[in-house]
């Protein structure tokens, strides 16, 4: 779990450190380094595999992705876009979770430790006019609270699942981004060094995703309810990539309200550890 919560707050430091490079082309370069990651896993497990499933999956994960990077776009405003979009997957992913896997929980412990992760993300969540607007967001964070959800029924393995999972990614981003080139009638810039380490990214990413396939498998530590939204650790993360490596949240008020988030978030990550039934 620990490994995917770092992973998942790591992968998009390339965009904070290279903010001209195009997110569109970071989604192909990173999706290409997940695919050879998956691939490397599989010649070294033995594990071949070009499982249905795990290419659906692999496409809902992108449009999710797709979701969100528009909703940057449309929203304006980039730290709330990723904060709505948490909330919405923390939920759902913990009614799945309960509700469709019936998987044990203490609901005593559970139910407020979502409420802190979420009252946590809420403190820093930048205030709107109209909760409407936000619908590329919202509709981003039910994707990804969901996109497993086939896979869970499925039954799958976890090693026979990563490869065709990465696959549907790639293959899914390469065509949407191929898409977008021809309908704005030029390229997307891929610069050596941010494609690179776009690249490495993938890589990094994919071995969070294995490690948070074991957290949440039925025979894992947390199972989905509690294993997903804890992953959702990854925003603490990736603000201290933000604090420490991008000097962001610069002033008193702003590391105040950062610390008074984080810390109500991680006694929410505290309370869904204990409240494994």
């Amino acid at each position: 779990m620990f490994v995917g919560i770092f992973a998942f707050g790591t992968y998009m430091v390339p965009l904070k450190k290279w903010p001209q490079y195009s997110s569109w082309a970071f989604l192909a370069a990173m999706s290409v380094g997940a695919l050879l990651c998956s691939l490397s896993i599989a010649a070294v497990t033995g594990h071949f595999s070009l499982a249905p499933v795990g290419l659906l999956c692999g496409a809902i994960w992108v449009i999710g992705g797709a979701l969100c990077f528009w909703a940057v776009q449309a929203e304006a405003d980039l730290a709330g876009t990723g904060l709505r979009s948490m909330c919405v997957s923390i939920l759902l992913s913990f009614i799945t979770g309960v509700v469709l896997f019936r998987e044990p929980t203490q609901l005593y412990f559970s139910i407020p430790a979502i409420a802190c992760m979420l009252g946590g993300i809420y403190i820093q969540t930048p205030k709107q006019q109209s909760i409407l607007k936000n619908w590329r967001s919202l509709l981003s964070g039910a994707v990804f609270g969901t996109y497993l959800i086939p896979f869970k029924f499925s039954g799958l393995a976890d090693m026979d699942f990563l490869m065709p999972f990465a696959l549907g990614i790639c293959v899914t981003s390469l065509v949407l981004v191929a898409v977008m080139t021809l309908k704005r009638g030029k390229g997307f810039g891929f610069p050596k060094v941010p494609t690179l380490f776009a690249v490495l990214a993938g890589v990094l990413w994919m071995f969070g995703t294995l490690a948070i396939f074991w957290a949440i498998a039925e025979d894992g530590f947390f199972g989905y309810a509690i294993g997903y939204p804890l992953l959702q650790l990854n925003l603490v993360v990736n603000q201290l990539w933000g604090v420490f490596a991008f000097g962001e949240y610069a002033t008193r008020r702003e590391r105040t309200t950062l610390v008074m988030s984080t810390a109500v978030i991680l006694l929410g990550a505290v309370l869904l550890t204990v409240s494994r039934g």
